[in-house]
């Protein structure tokens, strides 16, 4: 019994705290000597309890509210890159048009940097709706949906996949221009010089 009052009156005792404030390291090994000093501190995970889960506020919604909505049509204000003396012209009305655009208006940027950047604008205008006509054309020609009857007169519509890449909606041109083979390193095999033989 004595023993049992011994056991259960002792306290457990706390483990002192090493402090390495003070400590100077000038050596890699006077720095592992203060490392095996310290010890393994094993941290327990924490348990969530069921009434701290919380899944759903009383007030919550899905619906956005009116200020969020606000600051999302608000558009982010980037720096214009058409020159000054340019910016109330549309350039919308000078790319649809097959005219060069120095005979459309009258209105000429300052110096000559401004005037080829702004060609190049121009330009890119005109490329990008070559662009969109010649894809609106080519998805006509060539749809990717193939309509058949089966055998009970059910019409059956099925996207069909490319032949090169396998990804359906694909024409098999894009993906032959952009797709990259050699996604692994190919080993360099040591080559051998050969002596010409002479006679």
């Amino acid at each position: 019994m004595a023993k049992l009052d011994d056991f259960l009156s002792k306290k457990k005792e706390t483990a002192p705290i090493l402090d390495l404030s003070k400590a100077v390291v000038s050596t890699k090994e006077d720095f592992k000597k203060l490392l095996e000093k310290v010890p393994d501190y094993k941290i327990k995970s924490e348990k969530v309890r069921p009434d701290d889960v919380k899944i759903k506020d009383k007030n919550f919604k899905f619906k956005t509210g009116k200020k969020d909505l606000k600051a999302m049509k608000e558009p982010y204000l980037f720096m214009d890159p058409v020159p000054n003396e340019m910016r109330n012209l549309k350039i919308i009305d000078l790319t649809t048009v097959p005219i060069d655009w120095h005979m459309l208006t009258t209105l000429r940027p300052k110096n000559k940097l401004d005037e080829e950047y702004f060609s190049k604008i121009i330009e890119l205008g005109k490329l990008e709706i070559k662009t969109a006509i010649r894809d609106k054309r080519m998805f006509a020609m060539e749809t990717q949906i193939r309509r058949s009857k089966n055998k009970a007169g059910v019409l059956e519509q099925r996207v069909v996949s490319c032949t090169e890449c396998g990804e359906e909606f694909c024409t098999g041109k894009v993906c032959v221009q952009i797709g990259y083979d050699s996604f692994a390193r190919v080993p360099e095999l040591p080559t051998v010089s050969q002596k010409p033989v002479e006679f």
